[in-house]
């Protein structure tokens, strides 16, 4: 699957079907394919970028954090 969000392979039945479906799964069906469309976007993918920029820093605050207090736990004793 690589670099996609959705197997191709499967996108592909899914449009296949589409001839057979009722209007409200036709509606589900177009409205998944536009939200796959949104989330392939660079601006999606910058933003995914960026959350995970944000969730490094987290976790290395909480290191830090964590590292003070086992050194403040060993000068108290």
């Amino acid at each position: 699957m690589g670099d996609h969000i959705v197997d191709p392979n499967l996108l592909a039945v899914i449009q296949s079907l589409k001839p057979y479906m009722n209007s409200r799964a036709l509606q589900c069906t177009e409205l998944a394919e536009t939200l796959l469309e949104v989330l392939a976007s660079e601006e999606a993918r910058r933003v995914q970028e960026k959350l995970r920029n944000l969730r490094a820093e987290y976790k290395q605050t909480i290191q830090v954090s964590g590292l003070q207090k086992k050194e403040f736990r060993k000068n108290d004793k």
